[in-house]
């Protein structure tokens, strides 16, 4: 009888080595994909951010057409920064919810703004907040909000409008008060501000109205006297302030670097609203205009909308154009910089209006 022996065949596991390998090999494809999936993510807020933005603009033309002005409830120049900004003046009028008044105002939209004013509504009377600086007389406004009515749309002219603006509640940044216990004109910037919008980043988004299609594109408010009034008006540093009252990104921002610096403020500012095309300062006219906060050239439309993007910051320092020797360029108003080299910036942009 003859037997077989079946020789059996043991089955090894994987190594230490290979385990470790595929180990990297996993966190590196991990790696990469949380790369991705992180860069996709920012892409897509960009995206989000411009479409909000353009749906913001779609608002403003619209208004324009309806009314022959962009929007605002307030003149541009008694917008003061602080207690209300160009943004949350552009939405009080786009969604409603808000009267305005002045000593010249008729008595129709005085008994307007006076039964609008006997509900739960935040009032803001005769005060230097709103003191329209532009004119003669430094006309005050009284301004009177209502949250419960914000967002049922502008009353104008004697006649309630449909919103024109109806973004979702998250594209918005307000503390919704008590009616009871509403604010008074010494909570404004404090405890209570005024709807804003805010970017996917949660950052204020700015709004520039031109009150002009002629003049200088900004000009200090102490130049001189002879100077055309501006395209757009803006209240001394005041306009970078965000609606807590808080200065927007004071460390690693432009518009934040020296707020008592103005003229560097409103040269960065001017680059970003002038038009490429018809740009009117080089290094041979910058002097004395330009470093009188006044500068001269064709602005990109009636309005602009700024979000800081996505590192929520205005005109990051580390993102400014730099020359011929890869040096930044600290000195916007020298002639230096031109419209075109504001691509720099990550910022998000949106221009608009003719």
């Amino acid at each position: 009888m003859t037997y077989t022996h079946a020789t059996q065949k043991y089955r090894h596991g994987f190594t230490l080595v290979e385990i470790l390998v595929v180990i990297a090999i996993i966190a590196i494809l991990a790696g990469i994909l949380l790369s991705a999936l992180g860069s996709v993510q920012e892409s897509a807020k960009k995206t989000k951010a411009e479409s909000l933005m353009q749906a913001f603009a779609r608002a403003c033309d619209i208004f324009a057409l309806d009314h022959g002005r962009y929007p605002g409830i307030l003149p541009e120049s008694a917008v003061n920064g602080i207690q209300i900004t160009s943004m949350q003046n552009a939405l009080l009028e786009l969604m409603g919810g808000a009267r305005v008044k002045n000593s010249n105002s008729p008595n129709s939209v005085i008994n307007e703004f006076d039964n609008f004013a006997n509900g739960p509504a935040v009032i803001v009377e005769n005060s230097a907040f709103f003191e329209d600086e532009a004119t003669a007389s430094n006309i005050r406004w009284d301004l009177a909000f209502d949250q419960n009515r914000f967002g049922e749309g502008p009353f104008i002219g004697g006649r309630q409008y449909e919103p024109y603006f109806s973004p979702k509640s998250a594209d918005l940044l307000y503390a919704a008060y008590s009616n009871s216990d509403v604010p008074n004109v010494n909570d404004l910037g404090d405890s209570f501000f005024f709807p804003t919008l805010i970017d996917p980043w949660e950052t204020p988004i700015m709004y520039f109205r031109s009150s002009r299609t002629s003049g200088p594109v900004i000009a200090k408010s102490d130049s001189d006297p002879n100077t055309p009034m501006p395209q757009f008006e803006i209240q001394e540093e005041l306009q970078f302030f965000d609606p807590t009252d808080q200065i927007i990104n004071v460390n690693g921002s432009l518009f934040g670097n020296d707020l008592g610096d103005l003229e560097n403020n409103l040269a960065w500012l001017t680059l970003l609203l002038a038009h490429p095309s018809f740009w009117d300062i080089d290094e041979s006219n910058a002097d004395p205009d330009f470093q009188d906060g006044v500068a001269w050239g064709t602005a990109r439309g009636r309005y602009m909308l700024l979000s800081a993007g996505q590192d929520t910051i205005f005109l990051e320092k580390t993102n400014q154009p730099v020359d011929d020797a890869g040096e930044p360029i600290s000195n916007p108003y020298g002639g230096e910089i031109t419209p075109s080299m504001m691509n720099d910036f990550d910022d998000v942009i949106v221009h608009g209006g003719a």
